[in-house]
């Protein structure tokens, strides 16, 4: 039922009240006398008065009924589905049950939810759209960011496999190196031409001199006293890398006041790298950098430089090994000299050099004259000492291209080159003169009252043109000095007969 409908009922409800009441009015009128009218009127007064209440409640009743049913329920109806629509459940609607006011009413607030579940649905799709948008731009992003750290990461490997290909190459030429001055030289091209470094300094520990050395230098002078320098345990940074065996990185020199500039040989500030050549955990040498500019070596720089030291380290290591085999298997233990052996691969080099040049080349053969008896009367550890003095002596008194090793025993021999005959039994007679006067431990018990040596003298060309012909030569002329009466010095002469010349 519509509004108007509602109007209409009330409408006849309220005509039919006085319709009713005139009906009621004429009926009374044509039925009763005027006596009956007389004595009922009071009665029919109230008659009249319950039809008329009985007329308005019929009415009211009508009325409220009509209401509820065409206008209270549908406008509860639309309410809940209002208070439904609030708690966000648009997919409720209003019922629809007439085309009145409260019909159109219901049918717009259902066109109107089915507007804001579009809406919703649009918005949650909108949501889902951001939210994978938001998901993909993280992943991009992220992808991004790994994509970086992969380039990143593609270039440190390859100047990390660039490096290791430059440390295997520089690995291979000095593992086959035996010499110091080999290693210097391919050190020293290496660091300059392939690591292009314009200054540098490589220092070899002299054990000896318990000092460093420097053997090779890159960026000097060639009249710079750099090339002859030496550092002693805690001498400036050098020093200081060497007694503290870790690696010393000066950005800034003017800030350092244990810098030495070389010892004032080239004053320049800059960056000064020193790195300590370390083999088991003892110093082989000393690698020093140099740049113009402040912090200019870089971390990773000094990374690659300290894994070079550590291969030069065991360069050198290698080298000195090979040096201290060869010269044991050259040099005498016990007096050092070199021994027989070496003696033998010399002295025939000698000779085709004398050959060669028109030189004289002299040998002297000595012998420690009752030698046997020094060894009887003091036992061996003193004959070692007086041995070992001997040798030392001899050495005091030759030139430095002389040739003086052991023969065997307390037998020695003398290679003499540019030498005479004449003149080499001179240089024989003089350091026979030199061990006489030598007051040697314990000397004085020996036949003579102190110790003597016996000498033969052979020379090139004249007495042979090959080693076994000279050695014999001057062995002859040392065993005719022996029978000589010992302390003599004698040359050889080819026609058997000795002749001391001095």
């Amino acid at each position: 039922m519509s509004l108007k409908r509602l109007s209409l009922g009330m409408k006849m409800a309220l005509v039919a009240s006085p319709v009713l009441s005139l009906i009621v009015v004429g009926l009374t009128s044509i039925v009763f006398s005027p006596k009956i009218q007389l004595i009922t009127q009071i009665s029919w007064h109230f008659f009249l008065l319950f039809l008329v209440v009985v007329t308005i409640l019929l009415t009211l009743l009508n009325f409220t009924f009509l209401s509820y049913f065409f206008v209270d329920r549908p406008l509860k109806e639309l309410i809940a589905i209002m208070a439904t629509a609030e708690k966000r459940d648009f997919l409720a609607r209003a019922p629809v049950r007439s085309t009145d006011i409260i019909g159109q009413l219901a049918q717009n607030f259902n066109h109107l939810l089915e507007r804001i579940t579009i809406l919703d649905a649009f918005k949650i799709e909108t949501e889902r759209e951001l939210i994978s948008a938001q998901e993909e731009l993280k992943y991009k992003k992220t992808m991004e960011e790994n994509s970086r750290l992969i380039e990143k990461t593609n270039l440190e490997l390859q100047d990390r496999l660039k490096e290791l290909s430059l440390l295997h190459e520089f690995s291979q030429k000095i593992t086959s190196t035996l010499e110091v001055d080999e290693l210097s030289h391919i050190l020293s091209a290496f660091i300059v031409k392939t690591l292009e470094f314009k200054e540098f300094v490589f220092l070899v520990l002299d054990e000896q001199e318990k000092n460093l050395t420097v053997r090779a230098a890159e960026g000097f002078d060639e009249s710079s006293g750099v090339y002859a320098m030496s550092f002693h345990p805690g001498e400036g940074i050098t020093g200081r890398v060497w007694k503290q065996k870790k690696t010393d990185y000066i950005p800034d020199t003017r800030m350092e006041r244990h810098y030495l500039y070389y010892k004032g040989e080239k004053r320049q500030d800059g960056s000064f790298l020193s790195i300590p050549l370390v083999f088991k955990n003892r110093v082989q040498g000393v690698l020093n950098f140099f740049r113009p500019g402040f912090n200019s070596f870089s971390p990773e720089e000094i990374q690659f430089l300290n894994t070079l030291a550590v291969e030069i380290g065991i360069a050198l290591v290698n080298v000195k090994l090979y040096s201290k085999t060869r010269e044991l298997s050259v040099r005498d233990e016990l007096t050092q000299l070199y021994n027989r052996r070496h003696f033998q691969t010399v002295f025939p080099l000698e000779i085709k050099r004398a050959q060669r040049f028109g030189k004289s080349l002299s040998l002297l053969m000595m012998d420690l004259d009752h030698f046997k008896k020094y060894n009887d009367s003091h036992g061996h550890l003193e004959g070692d000492e007086c041995l070992k003095e001997f040798a030392n002596l001899i050495l005091g008194n030759i030139r430095e291209v002389d040739f003086f090793a052991r023969f065997g025993g307390e037998e020695f021999v003398l290679v003499l080159p540019n030498t005479p005959k004449e003149d080499a039994v001179k240089v024989g007679e003089k350091l026979r003169l030199a061990v006489r006067e030598r007051p040697f431990h314990k000397a004085e018990s020996q036949p003579r009252g102190s110790l003597s040596v016996s000498m033969g003298v052979s020379s090139f060309p004249e007495d042979g043109d090959a080693m076994e012909e000279i050695i014999d030569a001057a062995d002859i002329a040392l065993y005719q000095a022996k029978g000589a009466g010992r302390d003599h010095v004698l040359g050889y002469c080819k026609d058997d007969s000795v002749k001391k010349l001095a």
